[in-house]
């Protein structure tokens, strides 16, 4: 199946991008940041894997169309953008740089993958910084990333 582009069902906006086949398909919408994928079909009593979530990500689930869809969480080279609480415990959505570890402070992060090696880096969610919007969080990384292409030529 080629990627297709439609309006998502949460948000209404044009936004939706549909990629995969009838058996495993994504569903991401880049304008709400919710996304589903066909393990997240039916609702929320009987479907396994939505029991499987953790209790943000439930209290922010949303059924539509036959699925259940989550907020996404982002990794990306430059950090991560991910959704929160806020105080009133609205969904809001943070970004979280990648940031090098200090040299003298790589013994704290070991690397379970390389036993003996450490990381070199980190998501740093101490210093996050908060949208309303996912949309505004993706306008902004977006820029950070055309920022880092543009350094490497």
């Amino acid at each position: 199946m080629k990627d297709i582009i439609g309006n998502c069902p949460l948000c209404e906006e044009r936004a939706l991008h549909v990629a995969g086949t009838e058996e495993a398909q994504v569903m991401q919408c880049i304008n709400c940041g919710y996304t589903t994928t066909t393990k997240f079909t039916g609702d929320k009593e009987t479907n396994e894997e939505f029991q499987k979530l953790g209790e943000d990500m439930k209290n922010w689930a949303v059924e539509s169309n036959g699925k259940i869809w989550i907020p996404s969480i982002i990794t990306l080279p430059i950090g991560m953008l991910y959704p929160i609480n806020n105080k009133n415990k609205e969904l809001k959505w943070a970004f979280a740089p990648m940031v090098k570890i200090a040299e003298e402070d790589r013994k704290k992060y070991p690397n379970p993958n390389a036993p003996g090696k450490f990381y070199d880096k980190k998501i740093d969610t101490d210093n996050a910084v908060f949208y309303d919007l996912f949309i505004e969080a993706m306008t902004i990384i977006n820029e950070k990333l055309k920022e880092k292409t543009n350094d490497k030529f």
